[in-house]
Order: C-alpha cells, then sequence, then structure tokens
C-alpha cells in the first residue's frame, strides 16, 4: 500500500505524535492506474511541514484503533469528530473555489456504496476533503469546486487553518466555523452536489481502491434524500494494490473481529 493523502496536523496535533527528525529526499514514484501517481515528495507548492513516513502513519494507526475505536464510515448516525475507517474504490480531485482561479487548494476523496450492501437501505455516499498540501500525488484530476460550493470550500480551508494553529475539535454546529452563516439545509445541499458531480464525471472504471481514517464532519440523512451522504476530513488515505479479480474487489470498509455493521 501506498500513500496517497497525509495530514501531518492530525498526526501532531490530534494524536500527539512527534515529527520525524530526520527526511529523505526520496523522489521515486508509483503508478497505481488509473488516476493515482503516488510520489515520496509533495507535488503541491508552498508546504512546510515534514513528509510523515510510513512507519509514523502506522504508529497513527494503532493510536487510533486502541484509543478511539474507530467504526467503518457505514455506521448510522455517526458524530461530528467521530473517527471512521473507509476501504472503497473512490476517485480524487484537486479543486478551487468556485469564482476563483488555480491553482486548485482543496482535495477531494469521492465514492459510494450501493444499497442493500452492509445492511444499507439507501446508497451511502463519502466525501473526503482536505487541502492540496497533504496530498502525495502528481496526477490527479483539477477543477472548479462548482456552483454555490464557496461556503463548503471555505469550510474545508477552515477546519485545516484550525488544525495547524492548535484547534483540533470541530464545533458540533458547523455553522460556527463560518462568519457568514448558512442554514443547515444548504450546506448540505452543496455537499451533495459537489459528490454528485464528481460520482457523474468519475465512473467506477476510473477509480483506484483506497483505504484509511478520517473525522466525521456531517453525517446527513434526510428521509427525502436519495441517498445518506458522509462529510469527512482524512488523516490519512492509502492506495492499495491487489491482485483479485474486477467482480471480488472490496468495497465495504474492513470490519474488525466482533464488530456489527448497523
Amino acid at each position: 500500500m501506498d500513500l496517497v493523502y497525509v495530514s501531518e496536523r492530525k498526526l501532531y496535533g490530534r494524536l500527539g505524535l512527534r515529527p520525524p527528525t530526520v527526511q529523505k529526499g526520496l523522489q521515486a514514484s508509483l503508478k497505481v492506474p488509473p488516476l493515482i501517481e503516488v510520489s515520496g515528495s509533495r507535488s503541491w507548492e508552498g508546504a512546510a511541514e515534514p513528509i510523515a513516513s510510513h512507519a509514523l502513519v502506522e504508529k497513527a494507526q494503532r493510536i487510533i484503533e486502541r484509543r478511539f475505536t474507530p467504526v467503518p464510515f457505514t455506521t448510522e448516525n455517526l458524530q461530528v469528530n467521530q473517527w471512521v475507517s473507509f476501504d472503497l474504490d473512490m476517485a480524487q480531485v484537486a479543486v478551487h473555489e468556485d469564482s476563483g482561479a488555480p491553482p486548485e487548494d482543496v482535495a477531494l476523496f469521492v465514492g459510494q456504496v450501493p444499497a442493500g450492501t452492509a445492511g444499507q437501505p439507501r446508497d451511502l455516499g463519502l466525501i473526503l476533503c482536505g487541502s492540496v498540501q497533504h496530498l502525495r500525488t502528481r496526477v490527479c484530476a483539477h477543477g472548479r469546486m462548482g456552483s454555490d460550493t464557496t461556503w463548503l470550500h471555505d469550510l474545508i480551508l477552515e477546519v485545516e487553518r484550525r488544525e495547524e494553529s492548535g484547534l483540533n475539535v470541530i464545533p458540533e454546529f458547523l455553522n460556527d466555523l463560518m462568519p457568514h452563516r448558512r442554514s443547515e439545509a444548504l450546506i448540505e445541499d452543496a455537499a451533495f452536489g459537489v459528490h454528485g458531480w464528481i460520482q457523474r464525471k468519475y465512473p467506477p472504471s476510473t477509480r483506484g481502491r483506497l483505504q484509511g481514517h478520517a473525522i466525521v464532519l456531517m453525517d446527513i440523512d434526510r428521509p427525502r434524500l436519495v441517498h445518506r451522504l458522509v462529510v469527512a476530513t482524512p488523516l490519512y488515505v492509502r492506495a492499495v494494490h491487489e491482485s483479485a479479480p474486477q467482480g471480488r474487489r472490496r468495497i465495504l470498509p474492513r470490519i474488525r473481529r466482533g464488530t456489527r455493521t448497523p
């Protein structure tokens, strides 16, 4: 497995891990078809933080499992700040604010679990959002985030800014983070809009299997909506290499023994 995205701010802030003292200038890369090219060095300008090693991320994974007891993202009634795990095929996109211009500053990972899988009564979408400063990829789709998504774009960067300044708890009501408040329905509609256009534009054949841990921002489950949507901010995202036939690919989160997915 190869690291696609790692938030050092979460490693050092939320988990209390110390940055590595020695950094190696590894430049080799490994392509993971079709969208992802994993690299040992950052591909975005302005990165000031040290690059977390695989060993450090594996240590973080053990801490999360022991201290926070993460649940699969398919679990019902997720709460803000709750740790979740994910393991499914996802599209990867780097975007900029709708009315702005490149360079892209937000990284998005989008996937979906069909109804009937793991007991899900409806389709379940997942959208992971963070800063491109944490990406380890050189090949990535890019463009505008979409109409009426400025609030969501700014929210993603505000969560990143808070973590950079040492504020590692996300308020229960996301409106508390932003100076220009919007109704809960409009916030959720923006998230659904972003998830929807990425789902349509990047079909399953263009995706790669990704897994990792993330922290919940929103669990949108209004009965009138076509599907449920979980919005989260990732700690790390890893590309998974597998040789199994396409029909046998696993799209469910890893479930530990003794854990039952609702």
